[in-house]
């Protein structure tokens, strides 16, 4: 078996810069693994400079939202900790599969949160064997892991670590059958009085030297090349209060002139394609769901928004608000929801629009939540697209304002 080396950055520390600068002078990427409650603090990435990274090729990963130790929480406050992580950064637009816990700290409940917040893997601080040890742990985890919940390290790299105790631990993987050497780093400085420390002399030795090596089968992969898997939908932790139901029509079942569309939904579109709409039976609830399907397409989208009216069919949109809209779905290829706002002159405009849904062939729920509503928004149609050849069928939408306190 190869070996394949994933070097991860945790806590989303400024000092990261200059790591992720190294790795692609040497054409290798990382795993960032970001608390999205922090960005923008002092010592700490911005939204924008994780964007960059992203953008450079690097993956972006969950954290949590402040770098509790997870098992002293209630399992609601690790859902809001777990969840709404993952849903702050999809909704900045970063793609977010993998998980690493806050200090290695995770029991049953934390593991299966992790599953139920649509994670694809989660990682541990520790697990492996150390280059001189003599326990019965591996010196590298399995591909595919024992368990893609529970990713095996040799914990942390800390000020202590020597330049030929990270070379062993890629050395002694090579010499008892390959596998996956996960790398853990924080601050990246020389001097700073921190533990969990490298300085950047000796990553950017580790790296040179590691560099080599792939003409020897020794890699390095982001964490989620070696998992694979779709991007999962958002899930955000309930609200304790209900919300207000936004749509009109939600269900779709209403067609009030006969014409195939449900009343307060329209059938839009743009670009080059060939599509047929079709009213189905085959329903998520009730007897009407809604279906598209696509048999040729050069460019543009077929899509199923509330109606783009100046009445009543269009709720209101109130400006810094977010907005979560869900439906039950069935396609054959990925597919998303789109947004769009009726602008302070009565036209409207493309807003915004969410990450790609996996395919599924029998119906699942999606959600997605909307950045905060512009100043220039008065009005909202949402709904869900399909740009590529295939068939999306969907029922039962759903749209509330989280930004407002409904009674419990």
């Amino acid at each position: 078996m190869p070996t394949r080396v994933s070097l991860n950055f945790d806590d989303c520390l400024s000092s990261q810069l200059q790591a992720a600068a190294m790795l692609e002078a040497r054409g290798m990427r990382g795993t960032f693994f970001i608390n999205s409650g922090k960005l923008g603090l002092s010592g700490r990435l911005t939204a924008a400079q994780v964007r960059a990274l992203q953008d450079a090729g690097h993956e972006i990963g969950g954290h949590t939202l402040t770098h509790p130790h997870l098992t002293t929480l209630s399992a609601d406050e690790q859902r809001r900790e777990i969840c709404n992580d993952r849903v702050a950064l999809l909704n900045q637009g970063f793609r977010v599969t993998s998980f690493a816990y806050p200090f290695g700290d995770k029991d049953s409940v934390t593991r299966q949160i992790v599953i139920d917040c649509n994670y694809n893997s989660a990682r541990e601080s520790g697990g492996l064997r150390t280059p001189t040890g003599s326990s019965g742990n591996p010196y590298a985890e399995s591909v595919p892991p024992a368990d893609a919940y529970a990713i095996r390290t040799h914990g942390s790299v800390q000020d202590t670590t020597s330049l030929a105790t990270l070379q062993a631990y890629v050395l002694r993987a090579e010499e008892n059958g390959g596998g996956w050497v996960p790398i853990v780093f924080h601050h990246i400085c020389d001097g700073c009085g921190e533990t969990f420390a490298i300085t950047p002399a000796n990553l950017a030795a580790f790296l040179d030297w590691l560099a080599p090596r792939a003409s020897r089968g020794t890699t390095v992969v982001r964490m989620d090349t070696v998992i694979g898997g779709v991007l999962k939908p958002p899930v955000t932790f309930p609200p304790v209060v209900t919300p207000t139901q936004l749509f009109k029509n939600p269900s779709l079942e209403a067609d009030s002139n006969g014409d195939g569309t449900p009343d307060c939904w329209q059938r839009g579109g743009f670009g080059t394609n060939s599509f047929t709409w079709t009213r189905t039976t085959d329903a998520h609830g009730g007897s009407w769901a809604q279906q598209v399907r696509i048999t040729s397409i050069s460019s543009g989208d077929r899509k199923l928004i509330n109606l783009q009216d100046g009445g009543s069919c269009a709720p209101p949109a109130t400006t810094g608000h977010h907005y979560r809209v869900s439906a039950w779905y069935k396609a054959t290829t990925p597919v998303r929801f789109k947004a769009y706002y009726r602008n302070t002159s009565g036209g409207w405009d493309f807003w915004t629009q969410g990450p790609l849904l996996p395919a599924t062939s029998t119906y699942t729920r999606a959600e997605w939540t909307t950045p905060a509503a512009p100043s220039a928004a008065k009005a909202l149609s949402l709904g869900m697209s399909l740009d590529q050849v295939g068939t999306l069928t969907m029922d039962d939408f759903s749209l509330t304002d989280l930004d407002v306190t409904a009674s419990p």
